[in-house]
């Protein structure tokens, strides 16, 4: 007896070691994909957008990333992309043409990041400065051939399982019949989307405690930062605290939308307001994930805008004071990409956009990531 149990014991240890491996080999192999994702978009921030905005701050919140790399843009069929295309590539991992939201080439939907998200039964939400009907945030949910759709996103929108919508854009909500309604129908989509959640249309009325929340906060984009009583990064809170409540996780979009209007205009007095306030939205999520863990945040652009340079300035005094443009559009200039959390190492280097969202993906979906 005392000998069979002698040789039993080796076995029994061998088993527990390796039942212990196999449990804490499979946490380690789960802590390496997040629960929570945050992506930040600066539309038509490129590096020198980012230069003036240090020299005018001095610290950015983006200067707490560890994994940076840079990342190119064209399109399916163009070299120069526009913000549909390019953001269609990071919500779904697929190149598409110029306009198209979410669509392939044959113009066929396109899963995107939200859907995978939803259908694991994580909270999703957009914050942005723009409508929310704009081409950047609708790839993320919605599909429809050429951008300008804006009737027919707010529409997608309403139907979407969104359950955070932080935005402007309420002149595609409501009929055609009331005053400053940009639809050419008469569906009040304000009161349908009542039906899902709390609807308010200035910032004062913000509730506190929700579930979910559509805030439509102008009838187009929101006003310059510099003309707000409210930031960014207080947007940014709101949405975070409503969608951090559900313990499957959430994952957010948040974007800077007026970097690039800015830059449309070669204002780099606008680009500065608008980047500084772009960073303190990063800073909020950034706190989040540090506090709380198991969160990924990607701070990147959809592409660069105006082909800016700064020529001249004070680090001392913290004034950009000649700047120089080469377009009032877009162009081919490689953005630059920041990553921090589970899986922030994929995003080192140069890659494309469509293998960053290809990334996301399938680290939400907690595949292996494809070479």
């Amino acid at each position: 007896m005392r000998a069979a149990a002698e040789k039993i014991k080796p076995i029994i240890v061998c088993t527990v070691l390796f039942l212990i491996l196999l449990i804490f080999g499979n946490c380690s192999r789960n802590d390496n994909y997040p629960k929570n994702i945050i992506i930040y978009i600066g539309d038509g921030m490129g590096v020198a957008h980012i230069t003036a905005g240090k020299i005018a701050r001095g610290t950015l919140n983006l200067e707490r990333f560890s994994v940076s790399g840079m990342v190119t843009t064209h399109s399916e069929n163009e070299l120069i992309t526009d913000s549909a295309a390019a953001s269609t590539a990071l919500a779904t991992g697929r190149k598409t043409y110029n306009r198209a939201v979410s669509v392939s080439t044959d113009k066929k939907p396109l899963k995107t990041l939200f859907e995978f998200a939803e259908e694991l039964g994580k909270s999703t939400g957009v914050v942005v400065t723009s409508s929310v009907t704009h081409a950047t945030p609708a790839a993320f949910f919605a599909h429809v051939e050429d951008r300008r759709q804006h009737a027919d996103i707010a529409e997608q929108i309403v139907n979407s399982g969104l359950d955070v919508l932080i935005g402007g854009g309420w002149t595609y909500f409501i009929p055609k019949s009331n005053e400053g309604s940009r639809r050419q129908d008469n569906k009040n989509l304000l009161k349908s989307l009542e039906t899902r959640m709390p609807v308010v249309l200035s910032y004062d009325k913000l509730p506190g405690q929700v579930k979910k929340l559509a805030a439509l906060l102008a009838p187009d984009g929101l006003p310059k930062s510099a003309d707000r009583d409210y930031s960014l990064a207080e947007l940014t809170e709101a949405a975070i605290r409503i969608l951090s409540k559900n313990r499957k996780g959430f994952v957010l979009l948040i974007e800077g939308s007026q970097i690039d209007w800015a830059a449309h205009k070669q204002d780099h007095e606008g680009i500065i307001a608008e980047m500084i306030d772009f960073d303190g939205a990063v800073g909020t999520g950034f706190d989040f994930a540090q506090k709380h863990g198991s969160t990924l945040i990607i701070v990147t652009a959809d592409h660069e805008t105006g082909g800016f340079a700064v020529h001249d300035g004070s680090i001392k005094t913290k004034q950009v004071t000649s700047t120089g443009f080469t377009t009032t559009g877009h162009t081919a200039s490689m953005v630059p990409i920041f990553a921090f959390g589970p899986g922030s190492s994929q995003f080192s280097g140069i890659q494309d956009n469509a293998r960053i969202g290809q990334a996301i993906i399938d680290l939400l979906l907690k595949r292996e990531i494809k070479n």
